[in-house]
């Protein structure tokens, strides 16, 4: 629904040997973080793996499986998460970079048959390694 919004501009972090970035939800409305699903990372064209990735909100860093069982905790549409994962060793940490992030959500005040819409965004970005933040 907000495809273009997901990522922020020149959130970009190398901490130590993770990737950050900070992303927002692409809905209008507040969600819990069990709706959260199919989340993806990638640094120019190199997909930060799964197993790798972490979801910080409200202060609090989940991994992607502890997001499912998260309906008392929610995302709110003006906070913002950090995506963080293993920054890929193909990619060099000075200049310009191609960031995609994908966030999918579950709607679940919105049934549709026998489960819920679920909707799959994903932005793309250029920028460059916050400034200040080093290996």
């Amino acid at each position: 629904m907000l495809p273009d919004r997901i990522i922020e501009q020149g959130t970009l972090e190398k901490r130590g040997a993770r990737a950050a970035i900070s992303v927002r939800i692409p809905w209008y409305r507040a969600l819990p973080l069990s709706s959260i699903t199919g989340v993806e990372f990638a640094i120019d064209g190199h997909d930060i793996e799964r197993d790798s990735l972490t979801w910080t909100v409200n202060g609090t860093t989940y991994t992607l499986d502890e997001l499912p069982p998260r309906f008392d905790e929610w995302w709110y549409v003006l906070d913002s998460a950090v995506i963080e994962g293993d920054w890929p060793e193909a990619v060099a940490v000075k200049g310009e970079h191609t960031v995609r992030a994908k966030v999918g959500l579950y709607i679940p005040y919105l049934p549709a048959g026998p489960g819920f819409i679920a909707i799959g965004e994903q932005d793309i970005k250029t920028m460059p390694v916050k400034e200040g933040v080093t290996a």
